[in-house]
């Protein structure tokens, strides 16, 4: 055990999970310049963080997660003009799932680092999909690659023991993943007349079966198919019915997958004592 896994157990769990949404916190403000930038081929770095609207920087002591928007009262301090809830509310959420990764990885501190790798991807990937109808490559490929390389370096992601199992694990989940809902887009293509899933989806799809194995690509597409299924029917149920074929896939493949990530021990028991 290293000197840092030693200091982590050392902490009571309260002070993991406080840790955990701080850190939270503060990804979840980078991620707001993420997910504005990436998708626009800017740098993530440069310009420093900046009001929308008029253009002047922020200063690092109104830049402080959660705090500043509350203190500011959701404007901007030079001009203004209105900041949007969202950021107020991707800082809350990062904070939450980043304490709900510490709660559970918080005394296997190269896991719980890795969960807060893929908690950031999975958020990036679902509000990137959700404003332009994309996964970007460095969510998706680079989720693949880093899938196979933590599971060769770390293969108790996968109950094995010597890094060649952790890899051939990760292998096997990444082509059963990809291959699976590629299948699935071919299939739907031809029965509807059209695209059923995005390029996206399929690669998305390989990264968790990366990361987690073949077990969590058929939990995870189970389900994404049925919070997609429970959307669509609440936007039925609502009259927006002209709404359902816009959500993208996306983000219901990050949920299942956030699903398994917190819980995937539990959900693979409950199938196992069914007998199935």
């Amino acid at each position: 055990m290293t000197v840092f896994s030693r200091l982590f157990a050392a902490l009571p769990l309260p002070i993991l999970v406080a840790w955990g949404a701080l850190v939270g916190a503060c990804f979840g403000s980078f991620l707001s310049v993420c997910i504005w930038r990436i998708p626009r081929g800017e740098s993530v770095v440069r310009p420093r963080s900046h009001c929308p609207a008029c253009g002047k920087l922020i200063p690092w002591y109104r830049n402080f997660p959660v705090v500043s928007w509350l203190a500011l009262r959701g404007k901007c301090a030079d001009c203004g003009a209105r900041i949007s809830p969202r950021y107020l509310l991707l800082e809350l959420l990062t904070a939450a799932l980043f304490a709900l990764v510490a709660a559970k990885f918080g005394y296997d501190p190269p896991l719980m680092l890795l969960g807060w790798v893929i908690v950031f991807g999975l958020e990036l990937g679902t509000f990137v999909d959700l404003d332009w109808y994309i996964l970007p490559d460095r969510v998706t490929v680079g989720g693949m690659v880093l899938g196979v390389a933590a599971s060769a370096a770390m293969p108790r992601m996968h109950g094995a023991y010597a890094w060649h199992d952790g890899l051939l694990a990760s292998a096997i989940g990444l082509a059963f993943g990809f291959g699976l809902l590629w299948l699935v887009s071919v299939v739907g293509k031809a029965v509807y007349k059209k695209e059923a899933l995005g390029f996206g989806d399929v690669k998305l799809m390989g990264a968790v079966g990366a990361f987690f194995g073949w077990r969590a690509v058929v939990a995870v597409l189970f389900l994404s198919s049925l919070t997609g299924s429970l959307a669509g029917l609440a936007l039925m149920a609502a009259g927006k019915r002209g709404l359902q074929g816009r959500i993208p896939y996306g983000p219901f493949i990050a949920l299942g997958t956030l699903a398994w990530l917190l819980a995937g021990e539990w959900m693979a028991a409950w199938y196992e004592n069914l007998g199935l």
